[in-house]
């Protein structure tokens, strides 16, 4: 299977196939009615997941929350917060796989300029990959989060076919105004104006679960995606020259 991303009027082919804390919080439930009568594989440890009480996509991580912190050897650190009444599923997804592991040594293996970056494919290759049920699960589109700047995102190959690839948002105001001028979506005014304050790619909305976004390492974000690229064997110039790595991804709690 291949995952699938639109980006202004081009289509990208996505090549996949695709904790605890305390205070003033509501530990909100990582279930959903899709997810009832789903097992997670035993092979994983699911942890507590702490999430905000109201979902504010560019807003700071509250005290208390679940965060991630991803390493990537010789760029940096990403700090994520997450939308656990949004996208339940999806975030004990990520979660879970972080926290036991999964992620850390794998690469961002599709990295394209002006768009974003891929990764969550233990193969490297694009074609790999499993969620913690062992099988492809739900879309989560909320009216409350849109693929921003920094966002993270589920990639997929069509509805419901969510598995372990994520990718990062990493296009800044000017590509969002571009993709907007084109009409290729229609959207509402605030809407558009989120998209020409903080950027991102417009024509991605709806169609992928957003269930996270960067709190800390936009400067990182952006030095990955500037990473020499070549043909990833398919004609698109987004397989990274020198391999992106992951070192961890680590679950932690805001203060």
């Amino acid at each position: 299977m291949k995952k699938i991303i639109l980006a202004g009027c081009m289509v990208l082919t996505m090549a996949f196939c695709a904790g605890c804390g305390s205070g003033d919080k509501t530990a909100t439930a990582t279930t959903s009615s899709a997810e009832e009568g789903k097992e997670v594989l035993s092979r994983y440890e699911v942890p507590e997941i702490i999430g905000a009480k109201e979902t504010n996509q560019l807003g700071e991580a509250e005290k208390g929350e679940t965060i991630a912190v991803m390493k990537v050897k010789d760029f940096g650190e990403i700090r994520f917060k997450f939308f656990v009444n949004d996208a339940p599923m999806a975030v004990k997804n990520f979660v879970t796989l972080a926290d036991n592991g999964y992620f850390d040594g794998q690469t961002f293996h599709r990295v394209i300029n002006d768009f974003m970056i891929q990764g969550g494919d233990p193969t490297g290759t694009g074609t790999g990959g499993e969620s913690i049920w062992g099988e492809e699960f739900e879309n989560e589109i909320s009216e409350n989060l849109l693929p921003l700047r920094g966002s993270l995102c589920m990639a997929n190959a069509g509805p419901n076919t969510n598995e372990s690839q994520f990718f990062i948002v990493q296009a800044k105001q000017d590509a969002a105004k571009e993709i907007l001028d084109a009409g290729v979506i229609d959207l509402t005014d605030e809407q558009e104006k989120q998209f020409e304050d903080q950027g991102g790619d417009p024509s991605l909305t709806g169609s992928y679960t957003v269930f996270g976004q960067i709190i800390e390492g936009y400067d990182v974000l952006d030095k990955i995606a500037a990473t020499p690229v070549e043909d990833n064997g398919s004609g698109e110039e987004s397989s990274p020259v020198d391999d992106v790595v992951i070192e961890s991804v680590t679950i932690e709690t805001a203060e």
